[in-house]
């Protein structure tokens, strides 16, 4: 069966056949073909679900509107593609390539691809765990980023999804890896838009 998350109207993700749900530190704590996650952030046996959406009155409404065409940023050996709407503001890519990501301008954020070095560019989006960074060598988008199909649970962050098909109408901009809310504050539902740091999200028990 193929590897799928649905995101069940205003309660939990509905995670099958995803072979294996880790830990922060990358240990493998459930392989259930049938998991569900908590995405409302009040639950108190996190990651899973224990029903505490309906006292909260957890709402999924996306109340960012959904993003357009990626932009792309045309290098001399690499292209930048950006879907800034499902960005989770993780940072990764400033940190890796300060010089390419990113500048202002007048539409929006713009990428520089000939300002660092190819291979930094894209080993700085190859970590960028939300997939709103992607890139062209040739004309053609490079993908099969992840190796296995997961999702792993970032220690009072989002889940990190891995090969794993996204259902429903809002879909990341590569079904190879992106990141989804877990903290129930995020304005871009299903997908993690960095609030978690914002909110002060934490992972134990009563948070």
């Amino acid at each position: 069966m193929k590897a799928s998350l649905t995101p069940t109207p205003n309660g939990p993700l509905h995670a099958q056949h995803i072979v294996a749900l880790k830990n922060a530190r990358g240990k493998t704590i459930d392989t259930g073909e049938s998991i569900y996650l908590c995405r409302c952030g009040h639950s108190k046996n996190k990651p899973y679900c224990d029903g505490s959406h309906e006292a909260a009155k957890f709402s999924d409404r996306r109340l960012q509107a959904p993003g357009g065409a990626p932009a792309e940023f045309v290098g001399h050996a690499v292209t930048v593609v950006d879907d800034s709407s499902i960005c989770a503001h993780a940072g990764k890519c400033v940190d890796g390539a300060p010089a390419t990501f990113f500048v202002k301008g007048p539409d929006g954020r713009v990428s520089v691809p000939d300002a660092t070095p190819v291979a930094e560019v894209i080993a700085a989006i190859r970590h960028c765990p939300s997939g709103s960074l992607l890139y062209k060598l040739h004309g053609k988008v490079v993908e099969g980023f992840a190796t296995e199909t997961s999702v792993r649970v970032e220690e009072n962050g989002p889940l990190h999804v891995s090969r794993a098909t996204l259902v429903g109408d809002a879909q990341p901009a590569t079904q190879d890896h992106y990141a989804l809310c877990r903290c129930g504050a995020s304005k871009n539902k299903p997908f993690c838009d960095g609030m978690h740091t914002k909110v002060k999200f934490r992972d134990a028990a009563g948070a």
